[in-house]
Protein backbone atom coordinates (compact mmCIF):
# COMPACT_ATOMS: atom_id res chain seq x y z
CA UNK A 1 0.00 0.00 0.00
CA UNK A 2 1.16 3.52 -0.74
CA UNK A 3 1.50 6.29 1.83
CA UNK A 4 -0.80 9.17 1.03
CA UNK A 5 0.99 12.31 2.21
CA UNK A 6 -0.11 15.86 1.42
CA UNK A 7 2.21 15.93 -1.63
CA UNK A 8 0.95 12.64 -3.07
CA UNK A 9 -0.93 12.64 -6.35
CA UNK A 10 -3.45 9.86 -6.73
CA UNK A 11 -4.53 7.94 -9.83
CA UNK A 12 -8.26 7.28 -9.71
CA UNK A 13 -9.59 4.55 -11.95
CA UNK A 14 -12.83 5.15 -13.82
CA UNK A 15 -15.86 4.07 -11.83
CA UNK A 16 -19.61 4.07 -12.20
CA UNK A 17 -21.68 6.13 -9.80
CA UNK A 18 -25.29 6.03 -8.76
CA UNK A 19 -26.69 8.65 -6.40
CA UNK A 20 -29.02 7.24 -3.77
CA UNK A 21 -30.42 9.95 -1.51
CA UNK A 22 -27.62 10.76 0.95
CA UNK A 23 -25.23 8.17 -0.45
CA UNK A 24 -23.47 7.38 -3.71
CA UNK A 25 -22.83 3.84 -4.97
CA UNK A 26 -19.54 3.69 -6.85
CA UNK A 27 -18.39 0.60 -8.65
CA UNK A 28 -16.13 -1.30 -10.96
CA UNK A 29 -18.38 -3.61 -13.02
CA UNK A 30 -15.33 -5.37 -14.47
CA UNK A 31 -14.35 -6.58 -10.99
CA UNK A 32 -17.87 -6.64 -9.49
CA UNK A 33 -16.79 -4.36 -6.64
CA UNK A 34 -19.32 -1.75 -5.49
CA UNK A 35 -19.04 0.56 -2.49
CA UNK A 36 -21.36 3.02 -0.76
CA UNK A 37 -19.77 6.39 0.00
CA UNK A 38 -21.08 9.75 1.19
CA UNK A 39 -21.26 12.41 -1.55
CA UNK A 40 -18.40 14.43 -0.07
CA UNK A 41 -16.09 11.40 -0.28
CA UNK A 42 -16.90 11.11 -3.99
CA UNK A 43 -16.12 14.82 -4.32
CA UNK A 44 -12.68 14.11 -2.87
CA UNK A 45 -12.12 11.36 -5.44
CA UNK A 46 -13.19 13.68 -8.26
CA UNK A 47 -10.74 16.30 -7.02
CA UNK A 48 -7.90 13.78 -6.88
CA UNK A 49 -8.79 12.54 -10.36
CA UNK A 50 -8.08 16.01 -11.79
CA UNK A 51 -4.44 15.68 -10.73
CA UNK A 52 -4.55 17.65 -7.50
CA UNK A 53 -2.41 16.50 -4.59
CA UNK A 54 -3.91 15.12 -1.40
CA UNK A 55 -3.05 18.40 0.35
CA UNK A 56 -4.75 20.50 -2.35
CA UNK A 57 -7.91 18.41 -2.15
CA UNK A 58 -7.91 18.67 1.65
CA UNK A 59 -7.58 22.45 1.42
CA UNK A 60 -10.49 22.70 -1.02
CA UNK A 61 -12.60 20.50 1.25
CA UNK A 62 -11.74 22.65 4.28
CA UNK A 63 -12.72 25.81 2.42
CA UNK A 64 -16.10 24.30 1.56
CA UNK A 65 -16.99 22.33 4.71
CA UNK A 66 -14.85 23.96 7.41
CA UNK A 67 -12.85 20.86 8.38
CA UNK A 68 -9.83 18.93 7.12
CA UNK A 69 -10.67 15.39 5.98
CA UNK A 70 -8.42 12.47 6.95
CA UNK A 71 -7.76 10.86 3.58
CA UNK A 72 -5.15 8.29 4.63
CA UNK A 73 -7.59 5.62 5.83
CA UNK A 74 -10.10 6.29 3.03
CA UNK A 75 -7.51 6.08 0.27
CA UNK A 76 -5.85 3.02 1.78
CA UNK A 77 -9.22 1.26 1.84
CA UNK A 78 -10.07 2.34 -1.72
CA UNK A 79 -6.65 1.16 -2.88
CA UNK A 80 -7.38 -2.30 -1.47
CA UNK A 81 -10.55 -2.33 -3.58
CA UNK A 82 -8.78 -1.23 -6.75
CA UNK A 83 -10.19 2.30 -7.03
CA UNK A 84 -7.00 4.31 -6.45
CA UNK A 85 -3.24 4.06 -6.20
CA UNK A 86 -0.55 6.66 -5.45
CA UNK A 87 1.46 8.26 -8.24
CA UNK A 88 5.20 8.54 -7.72
CA UNK A 89 5.72 11.60 -9.90
CA UNK A 90 4.45 15.17 -9.92
CA UNK A 91 3.09 15.23 -13.44
CA UNK A 92 -0.65 15.81 -13.42
CA UNK A 93 -2.83 13.04 -14.76
CA UNK A 94 -5.37 14.07 -17.39
CA UNK A 95 -7.94 11.36 -16.80
CA UNK A 96 -9.22 8.51 -14.73
CA UNK A 97 -7.46 5.51 -16.28
CA UNK A 98 -4.56 4.45 -14.08
CA UNK A 99 -3.49 1.78 -16.58
CA UNK A 100 -2.30 4.50 -18.96
CA UNK A 101 -0.11 6.27 -16.41
CA UNK A 102 3.40 6.83 -17.78
CA UNK A 103 4.94 5.66 -14.52
CA UNK A 104 3.75 2.16 -15.19
CA UNK A 105 2.62 1.82 -11.59
CA UNK A 106 0.37 -1.20 -11.11
CA UNK A 107 -1.94 -1.74 -8.16
CA UNK A 108 -1.30 -5.38 -7.35
CA UNK A 109 -4.11 -5.41 -4.82
CA UNK A 110 -6.79 -4.65 -7.39
CA UNK A 111 -9.42 -7.41 -7.45
CA UNK A 112 -9.22 -9.73 -10.46
CA UNK A 113 -11.45 -9.21 -13.46
CA UNK A 114 -14.76 -11.02 -13.31
CA UNK A 115 -15.84 -13.49 -15.98
CA UNK A 116 -19.51 -12.86 -16.70
CA UNK A 117 -21.83 -15.51 -18.11
CA UNK A 118 -23.89 -15.03 -21.28
CA UNK A 119 -22.41 -11.53 -21.63
CA UNK A 120 -23.15 -11.70 -25.38
CA UNK A 121 -26.87 -12.30 -24.88
CA UNK A 122 -28.50 -9.72 -27.19
CA UNK A 123 -29.68 -6.78 -25.13
CA UNK A 124 -32.43 -6.05 -27.64
CA UNK A 125 -33.86 -9.55 -27.13
CA UNK A 126 -33.61 -9.15 -23.35
CA UNK A 127 -35.52 -5.87 -23.55
CA UNK A 128 -38.18 -7.48 -25.77
CA UNK A 129 -38.69 -10.33 -23.29
CA UNK A 130 -39.33 -7.81 -20.52
CA UNK A 131 -41.06 -5.10 -22.54
CA UNK A 132 -44.37 -3.56 -21.52
CA UNK A 133 -46.34 -5.73 -23.98
CA UNK A 134 -44.56 -8.86 -22.80
CA UNK A 135 -45.36 -8.03 -19.16
CA UNK A 136 -49.02 -7.46 -20.04
CA UNK A 137 -49.09 -10.86 -21.77
CA UNK A 138 -47.52 -12.55 -18.75
CA UNK A 139 -50.06 -10.85 -16.48
CA UNK A 140 -52.96 -12.02 -18.66
CA UNK A 141 -51.70 -15.60 -18.57
CA UNK A 142 -51.38 -15.51 -14.77
CA UNK A 143 -54.89 -14.02 -14.47
CA UNK A 144 -56.36 -16.86 -16.60
CA UNK A 145 -54.63 -19.42 -14.38
CA UNK A 146 -56.04 -17.83 -11.23
CA UNK A 147 -59.53 -17.91 -12.76
CA UNK A 148 -59.07 -21.60 -13.60
CA UNK A 149 -58.00 -22.36 -10.02
CA UNK A 150 -60.94 -20.41 -8.60
CA UNK A 151 -63.29 -22.43 -10.81
CA UNK A 152 -61.67 -25.76 -9.84
CA UNK A 153 -59.32 -25.65 -6.81
CA UNK A 154 -58.53 -29.36 -7.23
CA UNK A 155 -56.13 -28.36 -10.00
CA UNK A 156 -53.63 -27.36 -7.29
CA UNK A 157 -51.72 -30.58 -6.47
CA UNK A 158 -50.90 -31.83 -2.98
CA UNK A 159 -47.90 -33.79 -1.76
CA UNK A 160 -49.16 -36.92 -3.55
CA UNK A 161 -48.28 -35.34 -6.92
CA UNK A 162 -44.69 -36.28 -6.13
CA UNK A 163 -45.56 -39.78 -4.91
CA UNK A 164 -45.13 -42.16 -7.85
CA UNK A 165 -46.55 -45.65 -7.38
CA UNK A 166 -45.26 -47.05 -10.68
CA UNK A 167 -41.80 -46.69 -12.23
CA UNK A 168 -40.94 -44.50 -9.25
CA UNK A 169 -37.17 -44.42 -9.80
CA UNK A 170 -37.53 -43.46 -13.45
CA UNK A 171 -40.08 -40.78 -12.61
CA UNK A 172 -37.88 -39.32 -9.87
CA UNK A 173 -34.93 -39.21 -12.27
CA UNK A 174 -37.10 -37.40 -14.82
CA UNK A 175 -38.14 -34.90 -12.15
CA UNK A 176 -34.51 -34.35 -11.10
CA UNK A 177 -33.64 -33.50 -14.70
CA UNK A 178 -36.65 -31.18 -14.99
CA UNK A 179 -35.73 -29.56 -11.67
CA UNK A 180 -32.26 -28.76 -13.01
CA UNK A 181 -33.74 -27.27 -16.18
CA UNK A 182 -36.30 -25.13 -14.35
CA UNK A 183 -33.65 -23.98 -11.87
CA UNK A 184 -31.38 -22.91 -14.71
CA UNK A 185 -34.23 -21.06 -16.43
CA UNK A 186 -35.11 -19.30 -13.15
CA UNK A 187 -31.56 -17.97 -12.80
CA UNK A 188 -31.39 -17.22 -16.52
CA UNK A 189 -34.47 -15.02 -16.13
CA UNK A 190 -32.62 -12.93 -13.53
CA UNK A 191 -29.64 -12.67 -15.85
CA UNK A 192 -31.70 -11.69 -18.91
CA UNK A 193 -33.66 -9.06 -16.98
CA UNK A 194 -30.41 -7.56 -15.73
CA UNK A 195 -28.98 -7.75 -19.26
CA UNK A 196 -31.96 -5.67 -20.45
CA UNK A 197 -30.55 -2.89 -18.24
CA UNK A 198 -27.03 -3.38 -19.55
CA UNK A 199 -25.85 -5.19 -16.42
CA UNK A 200 -23.76 -8.35 -16.76
CA UNK A 201 -24.14 -11.20 -14.26
CA UNK A 202 -22.65 -14.50 -13.19
CA UNK A 203 -24.26 -17.80 -12.29
CA UNK A 204 -23.04 -20.03 -9.51
CA UNK A 205 -23.88 -22.58 -6.84
CA UNK A 206 -24.50 -21.67 -3.21
CA UNK A 207 -26.74 -22.94 -0.41
CA UNK A 208 -29.82 -21.86 1.49
CA UNK A 209 -30.36 -23.67 4.77
CA UNK A 210 -29.38 -27.31 4.05
CA UNK A 211 -30.13 -27.22 0.31
CA UNK A 212 -27.81 -26.49 -2.57
CA UNK A 213 -29.20 -23.79 -4.83
CA UNK A 214 -28.21 -22.05 -8.02
CA UNK A 215 -27.91 -18.29 -7.81
CA UNK A 216 -27.22 -15.33 -10.06
CA UNK A 217 -24.66 -12.79 -8.88
CA UNK A 218 -26.22 -9.46 -9.84
CA UNK A 219 -23.73 -7.26 -8.00
CA UNK A 220 -23.70 -4.88 -10.93
CA UNK A 221 -27.37 -4.08 -10.35
CA UNK A 222 -26.25 -1.55 -7.75
CA UNK A 223 -24.96 0.62 -10.59
CA UNK A 224 -28.50 1.32 -11.89
CA UNK A 225 -31.19 3.50 -10.28
CA UNK A 226 -33.09 1.91 -7.42
CA UNK A 227 -36.45 1.78 -9.24
CA UNK A 228 -34.90 -0.24 -12.09
CA UNK A 229 -33.71 -3.07 -9.82
CA UNK A 230 -37.10 -4.62 -9.10
CA UNK A 231 -37.60 -6.45 -12.39
CA UNK A 232 -34.23 -8.25 -12.28
CA UNK A 233 -34.95 -9.24 -8.66
CA UNK A 234 -38.41 -10.57 -9.57
CA UNK A 235 -37.63 -12.05 -12.99
CA UNK A 236 -37.03 -15.57 -11.61
CA UNK A 237 -40.29 -15.79 -9.62
CA UNK A 238 -42.09 -14.19 -12.58
CA UNK A 239 -40.87 -16.94 -14.91
CA UNK A 240 -41.86 -19.59 -12.35
CA UNK A 241 -45.33 -18.05 -12.01
CA UNK A 242 -45.85 -17.88 -15.76
CA UNK A 243 -44.65 -21.48 -16.18
CA UNK A 244 -46.92 -22.63 -13.37
CA UNK A 245 -49.81 -20.76 -15.03
CA UNK A 246 -49.24 -22.63 -18.28
CA UNK A 247 -49.35 -25.94 -16.41
CA UNK A 248 -52.52 -24.88 -14.55
CA UNK A 249 -54.25 -24.10 -17.85
CA UNK A 250 -53.13 -27.41 -19.38
CA UNK A 251 -54.40 -29.36 -16.36
CA UNK A 252 -57.64 -27.38 -16.43
CA UNK A 253 -58.20 -28.33 -20.06
CA UNK A 254 -57.43 -31.95 -19.14
CA UNK A 255 -59.97 -31.99 -16.31
CA UNK A 256 -62.63 -30.42 -18.52
CA UNK A 257 -62.04 -33.15 -21.13
CA UNK A 258 -60.90 -30.68 -23.79
CA UNK A 259 -57.54 -32.42 -24.16
CA UNK A 260 -56.30 -35.89 -23.26
CA UNK A 261 -52.81 -36.20 -21.80
CA UNK A 262 -51.05 -39.56 -21.54
CA UNK A 263 -51.03 -40.71 -17.88
CA UNK A 264 -47.24 -40.27 -17.55
CA UNK A 265 -47.34 -36.73 -18.94
CA UNK A 266 -50.26 -35.92 -16.64
CA UNK A 267 -48.26 -37.13 -13.62
CA UNK A 268 -45.20 -35.16 -14.65
CA UNK A 269 -47.27 -32.02 -15.23
CA UNK A 270 -48.79 -32.22 -11.72
CA UNK A 271 -45.41 -32.90 -10.12
CA UNK A 272 -43.80 -30.04 -12.03
CA UNK A 273 -46.62 -27.69 -10.99
CA UNK A 274 -46.04 -28.71 -7.36
CA UNK A 275 -42.35 -27.92 -7.83
CA UNK A 276 -43.16 -24.44 -9.11
CA UNK A 277 -45.59 -23.77 -6.27
CA UNK A 278 -43.03 -24.90 -3.70
CA UNK A 279 -40.48 -22.67 -5.39
CA UNK A 280 -42.80 -19.69 -5.02
CA UNK A 281 -43.45 -20.66 -1.40
CA UNK A 282 -39.68 -20.75 -0.92
CA UNK A 283 -39.54 -17.09 -1.93
CA UNK A 284 -41.70 -16.39 1.13
CA UNK A 285 -39.10 -17.87 3.49
CA UNK A 286 -38.19 -14.38 4.67
CA UNK A 287 -35.63 -15.68 7.15
CA UNK A 288 -33.26 -16.37 4.24
CA UNK A 289 -32.17 -14.06 1.44
CA UNK A 290 -34.71 -14.90 -1.25
CA UNK A 291 -35.65 -12.81 -4.28
CA UNK A 292 -38.54 -11.25 -2.35
CA UNK A 293 -36.16 -10.31 0.46
CA UNK A 294 -34.01 -8.24 -1.90
CA UNK A 295 -37.12 -6.47 -3.21
CA UNK A 296 -38.14 -5.49 0.32
CA UNK A 297 -34.63 -4.42 1.33
CA UNK A 298 -34.30 -2.34 -1.83
CA UNK A 299 -37.71 -0.68 -1.39
CA UNK A 300 -37.07 0.36 2.21
CA UNK A 301 -33.41 1.23 1.57
CA UNK A 302 -32.17 -1.06 4.34
CA UNK A 303 -28.44 -1.75 4.22
CA UNK A 304 -28.43 -4.98 6.21
CA UNK A 305 -32.06 -5.90 6.81
CA UNK A 306 -31.51 -9.64 7.36
CA UNK A 307 -28.75 -9.40 9.94
CA UNK A 308 -30.44 -6.51 11.77
CA UNK A 309 -33.72 -8.46 11.89
CA UNK A 310 -32.01 -11.57 13.22
CA UNK A 311 -30.40 -9.48 15.97
CA UNK A 312 -33.78 -7.87 16.74
CA UNK A 313 -35.52 -11.26 17.07
CA UNK A 314 -32.74 -12.59 19.28
CA UNK A 315 -32.97 -9.45 21.39
CA UNK A 316 -36.67 -10.16 21.98
CA UNK A 317 -35.83 -13.69 23.10
CA UNK A 318 -33.04 -12.32 25.30
CA UNK A 319 -35.44 -9.88 26.96
CA UNK A 320 -37.89 -12.70 27.73
CA UNK A 321 -35.05 -14.62 29.36
CA UNK A 322 -33.75 -11.47 31.06
CA UNK A 323 -30.41 -11.71 29.29
CA UNK A 324 -28.19 -9.04 27.81
CA UNK A 325 -29.06 -7.92 24.29
CA UNK A 326 -27.24 -6.18 21.45
CA UNK A 327 -27.70 -2.43 21.22
CA UNK A 328 -29.30 -1.37 17.91
CA UNK A 329 -29.71 2.32 18.72
CA UNK A 330 -27.15 3.20 16.03
CA UNK A 331 -29.60 2.06 13.33
CA UNK A 332 -31.68 4.95 11.90
CA UNK A 333 -35.19 5.18 13.35
CA UNK A 334 -36.77 4.62 9.92
CA UNK A 335 -34.85 1.36 9.44
CA UNK A 336 -35.70 0.21 12.96
CA UNK A 337 -39.40 0.55 12.13
CA UNK A 338 -38.91 -1.56 9.03
CA UNK A 339 -36.97 -4.13 11.04
CA UNK A 340 -39.82 -4.48 13.55
CA UNK A 341 -42.30 -5.11 10.74
CA UNK A 342 -39.96 -7.38 8.82
CA UNK A 343 -39.45 -9.45 11.99
CA UNK A 344 -43.11 -10.50 11.62
CA UNK A 345 -42.44 -11.64 8.04
CA UNK A 346 -39.28 -13.35 9.29
CA UNK A 347 -41.39 -15.38 11.71
CA UNK A 348 -44.10 -16.04 9.11
CA UNK A 349 -41.38 -17.36 6.81
CA UNK A 350 -40.55 -19.92 9.47
CA UNK A 351 -44.23 -20.86 9.58
CA UNK A 352 -44.28 -21.27 5.79
CA UNK A 353 -41.21 -23.48 5.98
CA UNK A 354 -42.85 -25.60 8.69
CA UNK A 355 -45.97 -25.88 6.54
CA UNK A 356 -43.92 -27.25 3.63
CA UNK A 357 -42.16 -29.59 6.03
CA UNK A 358 -45.34 -30.91 7.64
CA UNK A 359 -47.59 -31.12 4.59
CA UNK A 360 -45.13 -31.97 1.80
CA UNK A 361 -41.77 -33.31 2.99
CA UNK A 362 -42.85 -35.51 5.90
CA UNK A 363 -45.81 -37.12 4.10
CA UNK A 364 -43.54 -37.94 1.15
CA UNK A 365 -40.89 -39.50 3.39
CA UNK A 366 -43.54 -41.47 5.29
CA UNK A 367 -45.34 -42.89 2.25
CA UNK A 368 -42.18 -43.71 0.34
CA UNK A 369 -40.82 -45.42 3.47
CA UNK A 370 -44.00 -47.49 3.81
CA UNK A 371 -43.76 -48.58 0.19
CA UNK A 372 -40.01 -49.32 0.26
CA UNK A 373 -39.53 -51.07 3.59
CA UNK A 374 -41.50 -54.28 2.70
CA UNK A 375 -39.41 -54.65 -0.46
CA UNK A 376 -36.16 -54.18 1.46
CA UNK A 377 -37.30 -56.65 4.15
CA UNK A 378 -38.02 -59.27 1.51
CA UNK A 379 -34.39 -59.05 0.42
CA UNK A 380 -32.53 -59.15 -2.85
CA UNK A 381 -33.34 -62.81 -3.56
CA UNK A 382 -37.09 -62.24 -3.51
CA UNK A 383 -37.04 -59.72 -6.34
CA UNK A 384 -33.59 -58.38 -7.39
CA UNK A 385 -35.02 -55.64 -9.63
CA UNK A 386 -37.48 -54.38 -6.99
CA UNK A 387 -34.79 -54.49 -4.29
CA UNK A 388 -32.30 -52.39 -6.32
CA UNK A 389 -35.10 -50.04 -7.34
CA UNK A 390 -36.07 -49.57 -3.68
CA UNK A 391 -32.46 -48.81 -2.71
CA UNK A 392 -32.20 -46.20 -5.46
CA UNK A 393 -35.44 -44.62 -4.35
CA UNK A 394 -34.24 -44.57 -0.75
CA UNK A 395 -31.02 -42.84 -1.77
CA UNK A 396 -32.83 -40.26 -3.93
CA UNK A 397 -35.77 -39.41 -1.68
CA UNK A 398 -35.69 -40.58 1.90
CA UNK A 399 -32.01 -40.18 2.79
CA UNK A 400 -31.53 -36.60 1.41
CA UNK A 401 -34.85 -35.50 2.90
CA UNK A 402 -33.96 -37.10 6.22
CA UNK A 403 -30.59 -35.35 6.35
CA UNK A 404 -32.29 -32.10 5.35
CA UNK A 405 -34.82 -32.55 8.14
CA UNK A 406 -32.04 -33.01 10.69
CA UNK A 407 -30.24 -29.89 9.49
CA UNK A 408 -33.56 -28.04 9.43
CA UNK A 409 -34.20 -28.79 13.09
CA UNK A 410 -30.70 -27.62 13.97
CA UNK A 411 -31.27 -24.34 12.14
CA UNK A 412 -34.07 -23.47 14.57
CA UNK A 413 -31.71 -23.38 17.52
CA UNK A 414 -31.12 -19.82 18.72
CA UNK A 415 -27.91 -19.14 20.55
CA UNK A 416 -28.58 -16.27 22.95
CA UNK A 417 -25.34 -16.99 24.79
CA UNK A 418 -23.53 -15.02 22.08
CA UNK A 419 -25.49 -11.88 22.84
CA UNK A 420 -23.72 -9.22 24.86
Amino acid sequence: MGTYTTNTRVAVSAFTRQADEEEVVIGHPETAVFLVLPPDAVELLDGLATGKTVGEVQAAYQAKYGEVPDLEDLLTFLESKGFVHPQMHSRELSGFDQAKSRTGTVNSSKPPLVRYHFANFPRSLAQALFSRMAMISYGGLIALALIAIAADPTIVPGWDAYFFKQNATMMILIMVILDCITLFLHEMAHLVAARALGVSCRMGISHRLWMLVAETDMTGIWSVPRHQRYLPFLAGPLLDTVSASVLVLILSLQQRGLISLPPVIFQIARALLLNYLLGLLWQCYFFVRTDFYYVIANFFRCKNLMKDTEVFVRNQVARLRRMHHIDQSHIPIKERRVIRIYAILWCLGRVAALYALGFITLPLIWHYSLSLLPILRAGYQANPYAFVDALLMLSMVCIPQGIGLWLWLRSFQLKPAKLS
